[in-house]
């Protein structure tokens, strides 16, 4: 009898648009252990960097996603990893990263509604600050001011720019050519939550708040030292929410391109308590210290979310 990864790759290979029909035993497989999901902005404005990225979701697209994933997972809340409680055995856990004034208008009321919890993995430079996040001011210079890729190649990085720039390179790019336009840079990213607002929901049981460095720098092009100043600056801002908890979130959240092991050593020593990354596969151990996650965007469509399930069973 064909295992469960020769099934799926035969149901790949044949091109079949049910797989979840033809093999039960992979589904029920596919939802024992944690699944992790990660969204962006929920909005129905998608601004330029969102569609360029593919990092929102319509309010209809979300709540139908949201719908799926309760049909087919007990949700937990993000404090059931942290108190090592005995799990159900098809978790799921709903995430956000960033702190997009979507994720809070539309996200979190859909959510509260209907008694779901999530945990929100914050940049708070961008919170308190109203400033742009390090990817979106990475995108816009490589797409919008026209010295940067030629300055970009004077300094040795490639692109994608929001994995590859560093402090001191946007630090020496600005002494030369002035500083960037950061409200045209917000025009292009779209609006964050503020302060306010995020001090509103932090009384809701159901919101928690996690770590995602203090501006979004993509772990991988930071010293150790910077890493860990990043994360304890987010540290400290999250620090008057009462409902943040010591979980931590890379930012990109791709292994190797954007973390190593040694960041998440450094984590381990700064106690912090689970970190999360974003490969897009399954996490059939809950109790493991690093854990993935599966992001979702637009469109909405349930054979496309079986299907993503199935193929991050082979990474």
């Amino acid at each position: 009898m064909m295992n469960i990864k020769q099934g799926l790759k035969s149901s790949i290979k044949l091109g079949i648009g049910r797989p979840v029909k033809l093999f039960p035993r992979l589904r029920r497989s596919l939802t024992s252990g944690l699944t992790v999901f990660v969204f962006h902005d929920i909005t129905e404005t998608p601004s330029r960097f969102e569609k360029e990225y593919g990092i929102s979701a319509s309010i209809d697209t979300f709540t139908r996603q949201i719908s799926w994933i309760s049909n087919n997972f007990d949700i937990i809340h993000p404090e059931s990893l942290i108190k090592g409680t005995n799990l159900p055995k098809r978790s799921a856990m709903i995430t956000f990263d960033d702190g997009f004034l979507g994720t809070f208008n539309n996200g979190l009321n859909i959510l509260e509604k209907l008694k779901i919890p999530s945990i929100i993995f914050l940049n708070m430079q961008a919170i308190i600050e109203q400033r742009p996040i390090l990817s979106a001011v990475a995108c816009y210079l490589d797409r919008y001011v026209p010295e940067f890729s030629h300055f970009a190649k004077s300094q040795g990085i490639l692109r994608p720019f929001l994995l590859t720039l560093t402090p001191k390179i946007l630090c020496l790019f600005e002494e030369r050519y002035g500083y960037t336009n950061l409200n045209e840079v917000l025009d292009y990213q779209g609006p964050f939550a503020d302060l306010e607002i995020v001090k509103k929901w932090d009384n809701h049981n159901n919101v928690v708040y996690g770590n995602h460095l203090f501006e979004h720098w993509n772990t991988i092009a930071l010293s150790i030292c910077e890493f860990e100043e990043q994360y304890n600056k987010n540290k400290v801002a999250l620090s008057q929410l009462k409902n943040s908890l010591n979980l931590f979130a890379f930012p990109n959240g791709h292994p190797g391109s954007c973390f190593s092991r040694k960041h998440v050593e450094l984590l381990t020593h700064l106690g912090v308590q689970r970190v999360f990354y974003s490969s897009g596969g399954l996490n059939p151990d809950a109790s493991k210290y690093l854990l993935n996650r599966i992001s979702l965007s637009e469109p909405y469509n349930e054979d496309h979310l079986w299907f993503q399930m199935f193929k991050s069973i082979l990474t």
